[in-house]
């Protein structure tokens, strides 16, 4: 076979741990937080290392990841030691390919709680050497079967419902679902030599699905992805009693003193750190929801912060053409109802998937997308 034409001009930047991203106001780390899974004593660590080490703040990712950011040469190693001391790092090696995320509600509010999955698969995805060839934008996601997870353009779909789990499309027991999702990215590395390729996606391949599948040995099913529900904001009724709350990160940032008060309210079962840029809290005492909007997060869908995120913008990022968290804040409930986008310039990083309206900075002022229409902001 021919070598395929390179999918990406350059090496995979992903940022991590161990491998900091320069930025116009220091150094980006990336932690990987499979599930979104933070305990209380987690949540202290960030916070302190964002006081300490960064600017103050930390930012959650559409892959329900954190990235703190102002982080100088010497930070760098301080920061791994207290991360892997909080069991935030448990691989040197893995740092960049542990990008799994899960329905934040499963198990709090409908369908079978999946910890043990994402756990199991975070454990299965450090112990394979070859594994930490795959790159940083290689995503797993683990969907209960609300749908919520399941449409993110992940590489590994894993859909779990009671009596019946599909891995891309491939019927499996609920107790081979992780086995079958390392399969499937064992198959796509393997895929990926034997067409002399470059690609970081699955996507990238030529035939990537229908090939994968070939070398598993494996048929599809029918698609059984289901419809993805509005996200979640606001108190939330637990499966047989009690409460969580689901609360909202103005653009995409919280402070260390927020994290603070995230930990104070973490019981036995943390938080989650969701896809949307918001944080699920269960088993929240009364009152929780009053302490969290004194905090400044959203709570409610009332909250001009529903919906919209945005980039990091000047003066973070070199390649912004545009202080893009300020123009957002100001102009956040321009656009009721739809879920808005705020980039600094073309590449349109953190953008999420299922995007209404697209505001992009350009030399020029602002270009807003939505649908099939262009016009300026």
């Amino acid at each position: 076979m021919l070598p395929a034409p390179s999918v990406h001009p350059r090496d995979d930047r992903c940022p991590g741990v161990l491998r900091l991203t320069p930025a116009a106001d220091g150094g980006l780390a990336r932690v990987r937080l499979p599930g979104g899974l933070l305990t209380g004593a987690q949540l202290r660590v960030l916070a302190g290392a964002a006081r300490d080490l960064g600017d103050g703040r930390v930012e959650l990712t559409s892959r329900g990841n954190v990235q703190l950011r102002s982080l100088t040469d010497a930070a760098a190693a301080v920061l791994e030691d207290r991360l892997a001391a909080a069991g935030l790092l448990p691989s040197t090696t893995h740092d960049r390919v542990r990008n799994v995320i899960a329905s934040p509600l499963a198990g709090i509010a409908g369908g079978h709680d999946l910890t043990d999955l994402v756990r199991a698969l975070d454990v299965a995805l450090c112990e394979r050497p070859a594994l930490a060839e795959l790159s940083g934008r290689f995503l797993f996601a683990l969907d209960d079967g609300r749908g919520d997870v399941a449409c993110l353009d992940a590489d590994v779909v894993a859909v779990v419902r009671p009596g019946r789990a599909w891995v891309n499309r491939m019927p499996v027991e609920r107790s081979g679902v992780v086995d079958l999702a390392i399969a499937v990215a064992e198959a796509f590395l393997a895929e990926r030599a034997a067409q002399h390729s470059d690609a970081w996606r699955i996507a990238d391949l030529s035939g990537g699905d229908d090939r994968i599948r070939a070398r598993l040995g494996r048929t599809a099913e029918q698609a059984c992805r289901g419809m993805r529900p509005d996200d979640p904001v606001g108190e939330i009724a637990q499966d047989g009693g009690g409460r969580a709350v689901a609360a909202l990160a103005p653009l995409g940032r919280l402070t260390a003193d927020q994290l603070d008060v995230l930990a104070e309210l973490a019981g036995p079962r943390g938080v989650r750190v969701t896809p949307w840029r918001s944080v699920v809290v269960p088993d929240v005492v009364d009152g929780a929801v009053d302490v969290l909007a004194q905090a400044g997060f959203g709570v409610d869908t009332a909250s001009r912060w529903l919906g919209v995120t945005a980039c990091a913008g000047r003066p973070g990022c070199a390649k912004s053409l545009a202080d893009v968290q300020a123009d957002a804040a100001r102009d956040a409930d321009r656009w009721p109802g739809l879920r808005v986008h705020w980039s600094g310039c073309a590449r349109q990083c953190g953008r999420p998937v299922g995007t209404d309206v697209d505001v992009v900075a350009t030399e020029n002022g602002y270009v807003v997308k939505k649908g099939n229409e262009v016009s300026g902001a």
